[in-house]
């Protein structure tokens, strides 16, 4: 691969005091939102970026709480992202833009999108959380308990304390472990890269609060074991891509395919056979490829 090219990084405050800071990368009058997922930020979006067409400008954000944003009010649900970015967007004074979320980011711009018509233009899902949300299963003895989940941020936050303790004290050993199991699971960031990642996550200040507010992130018609569904999903009236890796060890393929079927006549789906979560490591070229047949040949 060539050289990385440089990514002016800039910030912008918000007029609710946070100041989100993104990475940004001139190109052609199609703009591009990139919304990174959990115990990541902007820098995981680094390749991409990279290989993406020049026909895109790129806008990768930190979330609030993540990387080099602020945090100075504690969210207490997605909506509370998605409301950010609609700041962003404003202060920026981008519309009809193409927005890609992977993972939590994926809930994210599926909120946005459903909240806000006429900013997106196009809808692309990288491995996406679930448009029910992710509640995470109690745990008993180590075993888990089907259908029974944590619903405070203090029960969340005994289940997170080895990530927590690993953010805090800096055990790198012990979270390459983790995101090689999870996350990295077919082909692996160069150490440089690794690296950076890690220190993406060392600097993240909300990790209870976001998975407490991804665990309620319910937009089905459904319960999801914590909440009933609010049915936002219906929201979502713009072209979607779902793209997931067959062999996806954080969010399963069949939640993919039942959020197509969910978003419905819109939604497309893409699977990635030989791919994980981390879909932008292990098929890279193939995800430049869609990104242009998706937003720029179409």
């Amino acid at each position: 691969m060539s050289k990385m090219t440089p990514f002016d990084e800039l910030s912008v405050k918000l007029d609710n005091e946070e100041e989100l800071f993104y990475r940004y990368k001139k190109g052609g009058s199609n703009p591009l939102i990139l919304l990174h997922g959990n115990i990541s930020s902007s820098q995981n979006w680094d390749v991409l970026m990279n290989t993406l067409s020049t026909e895109f400008s790129i806008y990768a954000l930190d979330m609030r709480g993540f990387g080099d944003s602020t945090y100075n009010n504690p969210i207490e649900s997605l909506k509370d992202l998605s409301e950010d970015l609609k700041a962003f967007a404003d202060k920026l004074k981008l519309k009809d833009f193409y927005l890609c979320g992977w993972s939590l980011g994926g809930n994210v711009a599926m909120r946005f999108t459903a909240d806000h018509p006429g900013y997106v233009k196009k809808l692309l899902l990288l491995s996406s959380g679930p448009h029910k949300g992710m509640p995470l299963p109690k745990r008993i003895l180590g075993l888990i308990k089907t259908k029974q989940y944590l619903s405070t941020k203090e029960d969340i936050a005994k289940s997170l304390k080895v990530l927590e303790k690993i953010r805090t004290k800096q055990k790198r050993s012990l979270l390459k472990t983790i995101l090689n199991k999870k996350v990295y699971t077919h082909k692996k960031p160069n150490m440089a890269r690794f690296v950076k990642y890690e220190n993406a996550f060392m600097k993240q200040q909300n990790l209870v609060d976001v998975t407490y507010a991804l665990s309620y992130a319910n937009m089905s018609h459904e319960h999801n074991g914590l909440t009933e569904g609010d049915g936002t999903i219906d929201n979502i009236n713009v072209e979607t891509m779902i793209v997931h890796g067959a062999e996806d060890k954080v969010v399963n393929v069949e939640e993919a395919k039942a959020l197509k079927d969910a978003i419905g006549d819109n939604a497309e789906i893409k699977v990635f056979d030989n791919a994980g979560h981390a879909l932008v490591i292990d098929e890279l070229d193939k995800l430049s490829d869609l990104f242009f047949e998706l937003f720029i040949e179409t």
